[in-house]
């Protein structure tokens, strides 16, 4: 099965937009590391998923049957001392949005709250926001999060990157995920400063609001 190589960034940025699915066949080895990102129990279900839909597929062969295309090679654990490193493989098909070119055309830079980590926000880029959260929420969270608002942008990846070096100061590890899109500080705060991007990189289209108001 000759696959095609892609980065765990470039998954990523396509998972986001709904064009890539990735499965993540299970399985651990000492040393293994599986909290590298909050997606590996989405991905794990992904697979599993597929072993409910074609029983009858041997699971060596099962990869191959649903025509994946293209190997995640990611580094989970690296010790240098001894020399020792551990790789897992993920694996990735288009999805059928992307096989009939029902790209989507939005892109947005949301604001996410969660009642068991109210004094947090999760401030992050998709192309569409209700499936990103729908994603982020199937990943095995404790707490689901709470989709509030959303930006429509002309460049997703200079609102997020700005807003990210904003707030650089009160970014915070989460075992909810990822800490690059974690930070302590109000909701307010972060809706202020994601308006005031509307203005250079609004694109015409006024603010998403999802849930104004939350009782956390």
């Amino acid at each position: 099965m000759r696959l095609h190589k892609l980065s765990l960034e470039q998954a990523l940025e396509l998972e986001d937009q709904s064009l890539l699915e990735i499965y993540y066949p299970g399985g651990t080895q000492p040393g293994m590391n599986l909290d590298f990102h909050p997606s590996v129990d989405y991905w794990i279900s992904n697979y599993r998923e597929k072993t409910y839909q074609h029983p009858h597929i041997d699971l060596e062969n099962l990869l191959e049957f649903i025509e994946v295309e293209y190997r995640i090679s990611v580094l989970t654990n690296e010790d240098l001392e001894r020399n020792s490193y551990t790789w897992i493989n993920l694996f990735a098909r288009l999805s059928e949005k992307a096989r009939s070119k029902e790209i989507p055309k939005g892109k947005y830079v949301y604001i996410l709250t969660n009642k068991a980590h109210p004094d947090l926000v999760k401030i992050g880029k998709a192309v569409d926001p209700l499936q990103r959260i729908k994603g982020i929420n199937n990943a095995g969270v404790l707490s689901e999060w709470d989709l509030r608002v959303a930006l429509p942008v002309t460049n997703d990846y200079k609102v997020e990157n700005a807003l990210h070096k904003q707030f650089a100061d009160y970014r915070v590890d989460s075992d909810q995920g990822s800490s690059r899109e974690f930070f302590r500080i109000s909701y307010d705060t972060a809706l202020n400063a994601l308006l005031s991007y509307k203005e250079d990189f609004g694109n015409g289209k006024d603010l998403e609001i999802f849930q104004e108001k939350v009782a956390y």
